[in-house]
C-alpha cells in the first residue's frame, strides 16, 4: 500500500516543483516591451501577468495612484551574476502614465512624489 502511495505521489510531487518553477520564471521576466502609455491596467496584467508587488495604492489630486512592481532578470556586467531588478509601473486612474527601475520604497516615496509634480505640470 505504501509503495502505491509513493508511486503516485514520486511524479505528483516533481510535477509541483516544475510548475512552480515555470510560474517564477515567467513572473520574473516581465516583457516591458508588451506594454504602452495609456494602457488600461487590466491589460497590462493579461500582457505581463500579476506584479510581484503592489509599491503604493493611494488617492491623490491627480487620481487614484497605483504603483506595480515587476521584477526583471537580468545580467550585471560587473558580478556577471544574474539579479533580479524590480520595475515600476505607475497607474493613474487605472492608467499607465509611466515605468522606471524601481527603487526602496523610502527613496522610492519621494521619487513618486517628484514624479506626481511633474505629471501635474504636464497635465497643464
Amino acid at each position: 500500500m505504501s509503495r502505491n502511495i509513493l508511486f503516485y505521489a514520486a511524479p505528483l510531487f516533481l510535477f509541483f516543483i516544475v510548475s512552480c518553477g515555470a510560474m517564477k520564471y515567467q513572473m520574473i521576466n516581465a516583457d516591458m516591451s508588451r506594454i504602452s502609455l495609456g494602457m488600461q491596467q487590466d491589460t497590462v496584467i493579461q500582457r505581463i501577468g500579476k506584479p510581484n508587488h503592489i509599491v503604493i495604492a493611494q488617492k491623490t489630486e491627480e487620481g487614484e495612484l497605483e504603483v506595480y512592481e515587476y521584477l526583471r532578470r537580468e545580467l550585471n556586467l560587473i558580478t556577471e551574476k544574474h539579479e533580479d531588478r524590480p520595475i515600476w509601473i505607475y497607474f493613474i486612474d487605472k492608467k499607465v502614465v509611466e515605468w522606471a527601475p524601481g527603487e526602496d520604497w523610502q527613496m522610492g516615496n519621494a521619487m513618486t512624489q517628484s514624479w506626481l509634480e511633474r505629471y501635474k505640470q504636464r497635465k497643464r
